[in-house]
């Protein structure tokens, strides 16, 4: 889902991204063209969830392909501030333990 462009000669920053209070299908577009533009720049990311009311599969599932790729690539990530409907919905999908969401 996300291409190899970094650079691994890039300097790592970091950025927080705060996801929208209704993640779901209708974002989904945006949501991944944001993401892989700070993958192909080599920026590290912070996903805040604080205000998140719902999320479904299909924007779960981009963060899932972004932290995948960037694992594979060395860079960091996490989730800060999960809010419940984001854990319980990571909880559902069986991914909280690739999230690195506490319990």
């Amino acid at each position: 889902m996300f291409g190899n462009e970094w650079m691994t000669t890039h300097m790592a920053e970091s950025i927080t991204y705060q996801l929208e209070k209704f993640s779901d299908i209708s974002k989904a577009e945006s949501l991944h063209e944001k993401l892989e533009s700070y993958l192909n720049d080599g920026v590290n990311v912070s996903i805040d969830a604080s205000q998140v009311e719902r999320i479904d599969t299909s924007a779960m599932q981009i963060l899932l392909s972004l932290f995948a790729t960037m694992e594979k690539q060395h860079m960091q990530y996490s989730i800060s501030n999960p809010s419940e409907p984001f854990v319980k919905a990571a909880s559902l999908l069986g991914v909280s333990e690739f999230l690195k969401l506490q319990h």
